[in-house]
């Protein structure tokens, strides 16, 4: 097809453009000031905080080399996961051209481009990102192995598993859902055990992670993640789709959006049992792989919340996977209209679209808001009001000071902590840390600013060293101002 790379371009320059024009605005929050802190940190500090966190390193590693080069601006930190989202967007047409035709890759082309959890985590200064540019290249150059059998591909593929498990664990779930495919493709063609090349292919990659694999348990055993999952149950699946299409927590969607996200859901299972038994040979195969890419992750998700003391499932999680599920609708409509139910191709076209771009709507609307905590980070604007001239800030907690830290990094910054952090989880990098305060009786500047959360009881106790003057709130968060006792 003419101008086949140049819509693909397209693709990738509207994806990075969005992403970064979303991305204005909004401020650094918890998630992303930690791992601009831990990229922040001297090689082999980074590694060993990376070694006790609940992520593995390669995007700490990467983040670290590219705010070396481009520095350590909000601008530039945030391009890193859009170069990192184009590329996965460009790859994934290339990914559906590859399984069916171009046109059906064209298809796909405006589900990418107005995805708002693509657009969202395209700028999220963590690994996600990179996460899916790996998953999505990974799936591409698994068929190309697949239907060309050659060494050099399978062991590509067998590296880029192992690169993945070193930039989030979690897309475990695509690699579970590869070999349940290629196991089930190799029974139905009646291969021997021994022409397995895939298996080879995944025990190569498990040899690459051995070395790892200490840390790995350590940290599975030792879970650092922090207290705000929950179990993927039947209203947690209408979640993660209403945020998937809307961007929107499954209880704010009201009966209007309801009724469409339903016809949308409705359309699309209709078109799939109508066009499935049409598909034959290599695109049968492909469209199976692709829904599972889809089901099998959702499914690995639910039964992992289910284990251990406490859920662990957070909606973010689905980052890496979630290009697959546009891909899926994108595919849907076009194999719907190519087979003649061009009615309901046209209907789930308009309807899937229509609902994308009011959740692109709504991202852009909302921002980074965090819907587990109900948050809405406003640390820069609470920076704006106040000049750090002879005054100390204290954050209630080490949580509050790694939120904070970013945008008061110019300033004296400390945390409340009666006891000294422990070394391990996201606070790990202020153990020992000279920051921490006790008491105010530690602090002499004139004036002292308290940033705290709203609804919380505060945990750092302002002691009598220090009069009350005003508070300033921006959302949930709080920042209380005091004069020192006597001070001028």
């Amino acid at each position: 097809m003419r101008l086949w790379w140049a819509w693909v371009l397209a693709a990738m320059v509207a994806v990075f453009g969005l992403t970064m024009i979303l991305a204005i605005g909004q401020p650094v929050w918890f998630d992303e000031g930690y791992s601009i802190l831990l990229a922040q940190q001297p090689w082999p500090d980074m590694f060993a905080l990376a070694a006790v966190d609940a992520h593995p390193p390669l995007y700490y590693i990467l983040l670290k080399l590219w705010g070396s080069l481009f520095g350590w601006g909000e601008f530039a930190l945030r391009s890193l996961s859009a170069l990192l989202m184009a590329g996965a967007a460009g790859v994934s047409l290339v990914l559906v051209r590859y399984l069916f035709t171009p046109r059906v890759a064209l298809a796909t082309l405006p589900f990418i481009v107005a995805a708002p959890f693509v657009l969202r985590y395209g700028y999220e200064v963590r690994m996600y990102a990179l996460a899916a540019l790996i998953g999505v290249l990974a799936t591409l150059v698994m068929m190309l192995a697949v239907r060309h059998q050659r060494w050099r591909y399978w062991a590509a593929y067998g590296l880029l598993v192992t690169l993945g498990m070193l930039t989030l664990y979690l897309t475990v779930a695509v690699w579970l859902t590869h070999a349940i495919w290629l196991l089930v493709r190799s029974i139905r063609k009646k291969q021997p055990i021994r022409s397995w090349r895939w298996l080879v292919a995944l025990t190569g990659s498990v040899i690459l992670f051995v070395p790892y694999m200490p840390i790995f348990f350590a940290q599975l055993f030792n879970s650092v993640l922090p207290g705000v999952g929950s179990e993927v149950t039947l209203t947690k699946l209408v979640d993660i789709l209403a945020t998937l299409v809307l961007y929107t927590s499954e209880w704010m969607v009201g009966g209007w959006l309801s009724l469409l996200l339903l016809a949308m859901v409705v359309l699309a299972v209709v078109l799939t049992v109508k066009i499935q038994p049409k598909l034959r040979g290599q695109a049968r195969e492909s469209f199976v792989l692709l829904v599972g890419l889809v089901l099998i992750p959702i499914l690995f998700f639910a039964l992992t919340s289910l284990v251990g003391s406490q859920p662990i499932f957070i909606n973010r999680y689905m980052a890496h996977v979630a290009l697959f599920f546009y891909l899926l609708i994108g595919v849907i409509v076009a194999l719907g209209w190519r087979y003649k139910y061009r009615l309901l191709s046209i209907g789930l076209a308009v309807v899937a679209l229509g609902l994308l771009l009011t959740g692109v709507g709504r991202l852009a609307e909302a921002g980074n808001f965090n819907s587990e905590r109900q948050q809405q980070p406003s640390t820069i604007e609470l920076r704006q009001v106040f000049d750090c001239t002879d005054t100390t800030t204290v954050a209630d907690d080490p949580y509050t000071y790694i939120d904070t830290a970013y945008y008061f990094d110019d300033c004296d910054l400390r945390f409340y902590s009666a006891e000294n952090v422990e070394k391990r989880g996201g606070y790990a990098p202020l153990h020992d840390s000279p920051d921490r305060v006790e008491s105010s009786a530690e602090i002499s500047s004139k004036n002292l600013l308290h940033i705290r959360w709203d609804g919380a009881e505060p945990i750092f106790d302002v002691g009598s060293e220090y009069w009350f003057i005003d508070s300033v709130q921006k959302d949930k968060q709080v920042i209380d101002r005091y004069l020192r006792v006597n001070g001028e």
